[in-house]
């Protein structure tokens, strides 16, 4: 009877706590998710806002300035150690620009095809494989800029890891917790069992010798 009390202690105080760990890691893991995927769009805007194409010279269009002024991105470290490509097509679908500074990872011709792929979608801004895009009409032509977030995911991906991990280890030192906690709950309710069964055994015992002689004068009586 004790033991099964103290299982169903156990298992009550491992889902509440199983409850609490997994809501705290979603927690977590979505809103720090969502709060830097939120800030890497927000630096993705704010770089196909100041692009420009500017005029050929020498038939090789010049690189981006540097951006002027100030700005909420401009400035920092994330800002100017992310990766971002852009692809510039013109109304009439002919390629106009394609400025990509890591050929190693994706070549002109995925990006203008990633490109294309983005142009007939209806959202402005979402991912494809793993960059963020924004698409922009600048006026004269269409801009779609890339932004590469496998920093991102490598890092999502490592913080959901040690979550787990550390969580796992806190959840079976917690297991033992909650063994020994039942068992500090029911002992009392245990003493207290045992107690009664040994008074209910005395009470027995001394109330038998009393009992069997009144029983043998009543039949003694009842034969007189």
């Amino acid at each position: 009877m004790f033991r099964k009390s103290r299982k169903r202690i156990v298992a009550a105080i491992m889902s509440v706590l199983t409850l609490l760990w997994v809501g705290t890691l979603c927690v977590i893991y979505v809103s720090s998710f969502f709060e830097v995927s939120e800030l890497n769009r927000e630096m993705l805007k704010e770089h196909a806002q100041q692009y420009m194409l500017e005029k050929p010279v020498g038939g090789i269009f010049e690189p981006m300035k540097p951006f002027p002024g100030p700005g909420p991105h401009r400035d920092t470290n994330r800002f100017k150690l992310s990766t971002f490509y852009a692809v510039a097509i013109s109304y009439g679908g002919d390629l106009l620009e394609v400025r990509n500074h890591q050929t190693a990872v994706y070549t002109d011709g995925e990006l203008e095809n990633l490109a294309r792929q983005v142009m007939a979608r209806k959202e402005p801004s979402g991912t494809a494989e793993s960059l963020f895009y924004y698409r922009m009409d600048k006026g004269s032509y269409t801009l779609v800029a890339f932004m590469d977030n496998t920093i991102l995911r490598q890092s999502m991906n490592t913080l959901f890891r040690y979550t787990l991990i550390f969580g796992g280890v806190a959840i079976a030192v917690l297991f033992f917790l909650a063994v020994y906690l039942a068992k500090k709950i029911v002992e009392p309710l245990e003493e207290s069992y045992r107690k009664q069964k040994q008074f209910i055994s005395d009470a027995g015992h001394e109330l038998k010798t009393p009992i069997s002689v009144v029983s043998a004068n009543g039949e003694l009586l009842s034969r007189q």
